[in-house]
């Protein structure tokens, strides 16, 4: 199964269609979204996946988010959400309230946990967890996201331009 992961879109709507195109193009239909959407049209933007979404520290405004969401039928976790994926636990974050984020990696409960908010990409073992941040969509040099399968936990990082 193959699972797309990103991050810190702030609004960043044509790098959003790329990752979406990326995605669709290679049979991606679950996202997990690390927070920092910002706007309702990110979340627009990827109405046809199954998305899972955290908030993040420049997610202000959650009601218009929340309410996007529901319209496609999306999983609204907060600011820590959990997936059980073909034997694999996957735990996720924005990562900006930092003991939340220690507290999932140091749990001993997931496999992988996801974070996003430093905007550069991250793969690393702390505490016996892995540890994977995607990038970002904005402000990361290069902006661009991942693609995990599962249950190999393979994850490649996918370069965006627009």
């Amino acid at each position: 199964m193959l699972i797309g992961v990103l991050s810190d879109s702030h609004g960043q709507l044509e790098r959003l269609a790329e990752a979406a195109e990326l995605f669709n193009s290679r049979g991606v239909e679950t996202l997990i979204h690390c927070g920092d959407i910002t706007t309702p049209e990110v979340v627009e933007a990827l109405g046809n996946f199954e998305v899972h979404w955290v908030f993040g520290n420049c997610d202000w405004d959650e009601d218009p988010l929340r309410a996007a969401m529901s319209r496609h039928g999306h999983t609204c976790h907060g600011v820590r959400g959990e997936l059980d994926v073909v034997g694999r636990r996957l735990g996720f974050t924005h990562g900006h309230r930092y003991e939340l984020f220690q507290t999932m990696v140091t749990s001993g409960e997931y496999d992988v946990v996801f974070h996003g908010h430093t905007h550069i990409r991250r793969d690393e073992v702390e505490h016996g967890t892995r540890v994977i941040c995607p990038g970002a969509l904005h402000h990361a040099e290069p902006p661009g996201c991942l693609v995990l399968t599962v249950p190999e936990l393979k994850a490649e990082w996918v370069d965006l331009v627009g």
